[in-house]
């Protein structure tokens, strides 16, 4: 390992997790070699320099490309706090195909998914139907499947504890949906927009406990994602936003996040339960010796990777 002591002290500072100091070692190992013919280390490179021997180092380890690439940005970054003579931004500035699209079909968090739902809906205050939506995809960010957003009742709700219970579990609610989910309890009448008339007109909601109901019938999933594709595409012609969400995308992105906080405060990164869930109720038909467990273990695979992935598109 080239630089051996200063390596040494980024990992050490960077991670308590064995395995991913391994993988970062195994990582160092392998720019050693262009590190002794430029006879520097990876961090005073530039981003010109460095992108053959990533592209070269990436390839070998195509199963951990994400990781690959975050742990050399964050040993870059770390250079440059600790002002190592000669650190640059190099590193920084090497760009990995397809995080573009994660960056126009995910958000990073809860305040970037509330900058989008501000960009196409109405202000919670207004009390218009919006405030369905903007829960429609609270929901989808802290983990309820899509089909059962419109079953969740009102009881489910506990806006001071700030979570959903439904299923024998509990998903959180985010300070930023509170506005939308106390309307969705409480209103029982929605203001109405309609396009040719200037004045507001105030509809009753249809009666029910559930807090998707509409004002003209039950609210359905199909409806909700067709209204919410239009809105979206409009949106994006009017300039207001450059992101192409969906519930899933959404629900992913809401997973991702939780996982980040889990490992940022030193947990284990762990996709199993997500795995599980995917697959419950589903049937795979298995090749040869083939054992569900090993499609549940190429299933936390995947997320392992889209997560990486997202971590890299935001700089986290």
């Amino acid at each position: 390992m080239y630089n051996e002591e200063l390596k040494t002290r980024f990992i050490r500072d960077y991670t308590g997790s064995l395995n991913t100091a391994n993988v970062a070692t195994t990582i160092f190992n392998a720019f050693e070699k262009y590190e002794q013919e430029w006879n520097a280390d990876l961090c005073t490179k530039s981003a010109e320099e460095l992108q053959p021997a990533v592209d070269e180092v990436v390839g070998l380890r195509t199963k951990s490309k994400w990781m690959t690439l975050i742990i050399l940005k964050e040993y870059v970054k770390w250079c440059m706090a600790m002002q190592v003579p000669g650190a640059c931004d190099g590193m920084t500035k090497i760009e990995a195909v397809g995080l573009g699209k994660v960056r126009h079909q995910m958000v990073s968090g809860p305040l970037h998914l509330q900058k989008y739902l501000d960009s196409i809906f109405d202000p919670e205050e207004e009390e218009t139907i919006d405030n369905l939506y903007r829960c429609y995809f609270w929901m989808a960010f802290g983990g309820i499947d899509e089909e059962d957003t419109i079953l969740i009742k009102t009881e489910d709700v506990d806006l001071e504890n700030m979570e959903i219970r439904y299923k024998s579990v509990s998903v959180p609610i985010y300070r930023d949906a509170l506005p939308a989910f106390r309307n969705a309890i409480t209103l029982n009448s929605f203001l109405y927009k309609h396009p040719k008339y200037s004045k507001l007109i105030r509809r009753e909601r249809i009666p029910g406990d559930t807090i998707m109901r509409g004002i003209k019938a039950t609210t359905k999933t199909f409806t909700m994602r067709t209204t919410l594709s239009k809105r979206n595409i409009k949106a994006i012609e009017e300039g207001k936003t450059d992101l192409q969400l969906s519930f899933y995308r959404v629900r992913m992105s809401g997973l991702f996040y939780r996982t980040y906080e889990i490992e940022r405060a030193g947990g284990t990164v762990d996709f199993s339960d997500a795995a599980l869930r995917l697959m419950d109720g589903k049937t795979y038909s298995l090749s040869g010796r083939e054992k569900i467990e090993h499609k549940q273990r190429r299933i936390e695979r995947d997320y392992f990777e889209d997560y990486q992935r997202w971590k890299l598109a935001f700089s986290m």
